[in-house]
């Protein structure tokens, strides 16, 4: 919650870079204490989301851009040691950092064009699990996603 505040806040300063890269940090910070919790991080639901922030995050520009690509590129490869199922947790827990990230992005105008930040086609990157989170979840079907 403390995160989500801060970003809105930042929202309102209007300059897209420092919207895009307070988004970026928050969304690796969440994510990395979010694959901290037992059980999280081999879940499909983690890893979906993280997969798909992941190529969001290849789309944008700048250092904090790149500090998460890496750092959710380390998550993804941590959590598919020992995939499993979702848990169906309520509330499921990367479902909504991933959403305030993407709303920070349509706010910030940093959408990159023909990505899926943007909203382009949820083929555009071949995962089954695009579409889905192209409004905000993984796709795994937990009570966050459905």
């Amino acid at each position: 919650m403390l995160a989500a505040r801060r970003l809105e806040l930042q929202w309102r300063g209007n300059d897209p870079a420092m919207i895009t890269e307070a988004a970026a940090r928050e969304l690796r910070e969440e994510l990395s204490e979010i694959a901290a919790v037992e059980g999280c991080a081999g879940c499909e639901c983690l890893l979906g989301v993280a997969a798909q922030a992941l190529a969001d995050l290849r789309r944008l520009p700048g250092d904090e851009a790149r500090d998460a690509e890496a750092d959710v590129g380390r998550l993804l490869a941590a959590g598919g040691q020992a995939p499993h199922g979702c848990l169906e947790c309520d509330p499921c827990l990367p479902v909504e950092p991933y959403r305030r990230f993407r709303a920070a992005l349509a706010a910030a105008g940093a959408g990159p064009s023909g990505g899926a930040a943007s909203g382009a086609a949820p083929d555009d990157m071949g995962d089954a699990r695009t579409e889905a989170a192209i409004g905000g979840c993984s796709g795994c079907a937990c009570p966050g996603c459905g």
